[in-house]
């Protein structure tokens, strides 16, 4: 009798198992990705203030949409090329009205190691006016296509964190978080020295890390080493929407080292002794810093 009973039951667990398989099975075929690749897009443009524009999608399964050859370009400010970005959604959240969404981006896809790039965001609507948090990591990111304007060379590796927890949108944020970054073989160019001059300087490392409350971001550390000498610096980011808007305001001083002398000479400049300080004062929007001595 108990026998008969405990298969009945099973019987019955399977069926309702086999229930949820096919539902699931038939929202993930004939979910509108169309539809939804769309709205991610216009989404992710007005949370960041960031010009998105794409070339061929395809679904990534199960729940998930991708872009090859896209452009990111801020407000102002010259435009980063991506070669494949990928968003997934988590299905229970998004049943519930929740946001829950895993966004990675390879800056080549041709590359042996590409840039890579992941965020995972959580948010209590897909309007981002509630509660919502971010995590996210880059690796082996190529600064030049970063910053093209001021740097010709550089590997990025970083992790990020920051969390929302009063009502309001992302451009309104009212939270806190942390950034850290380590940079390598980094080459820092048009460094303007007046009458048209430029010097460009290179080092082996670089290392920040900043503390945000709210929309102002604290630099507590940003040092670097190489050839050409050392670093040290610190300021504040304020941040602001579109994002290439925040303001930088930061003050860096540079001791210089055996390989910025030989440069100073090929620029016709007095001789930078080694061991000596240069400070630059690094300001203005995101997009587009000013560097001035």
């Amino acid at each position: 009798m108990s026998g008969g009973w405990f298969n009945a039951r099973k019987e019955r667990l399977a069926w309702i198992a086999a229930g949820l398989t096919t539902f699931v099975l038939s929202l993930i075929v004939t979910f509108p990705y169309d539809a939804l690749q769309l709205r991610l897009i216009s989404e992710l443009q007005r949370a960041t203030g960031l010009s998105i524009r794409t070339g061929d999608w395809s679904v990534a399964w199960p729940l998930g949409v991708e872009w090859r050859r896209v452009s990111i370009a801020p407000a102002e400010g010259e435009p980063v090329e991506v070669g494949l970005l990928r968003a997934n959604l988590q299905l229970l959240p998004l049943v519930g009205g929740r946001l829950a969404l895993d966004l990675s981006a390879q800056v080549d896809e041709t590359a042996l190691a590409p840039g890579f790039g992941r965020l995972t965001l959580s948010s209590s609507s897909w309007s981002m006016q509630g509660p919502w948090s971010m995590t996210g990591r880059l690796q082996h990111v190529d600064l030049s296509r970063l910053f093209p304007r001021y740097l010709t060379r550089g590997t990025l590796d970083g992790n990020f964190s920051y969390r929302n927890t009063e009502p309001g949108s992302a451009a309104q944020s009212r939270g806190e978080g942390t950034w850290t970054v380590t940079a390598t073989n980094i080459n820092i160019d048009h460094i303007p020295l007046g009458n048209g001059r430029t010097l460009s300087l290179s080092f082996v490392s670089l290392s920040a890390s900043l503390d945000c409350r709210d929309s102002l971001c604290t630099i507590n550390e940003l040092k670097g080493e190489g050839d050409d000498g050392s670093f040290a610096g610190e300021g504040t980011l304020s941040l602001q929407q579109p994002l290439g808007t925040s303001r930088l305001a930061a003050s860096v001083t540079i001791v210089p080292g055996l390989g910025s002398v030989s440069k100073a000479a090929a620029l016709g400049l007095p001789p930078l002794p080694v061991g000596s300080s240069l400070v630059l004062k690094i300001v203005g929007p995101l997009a587009q810093p000013r560097i001035a001595l």
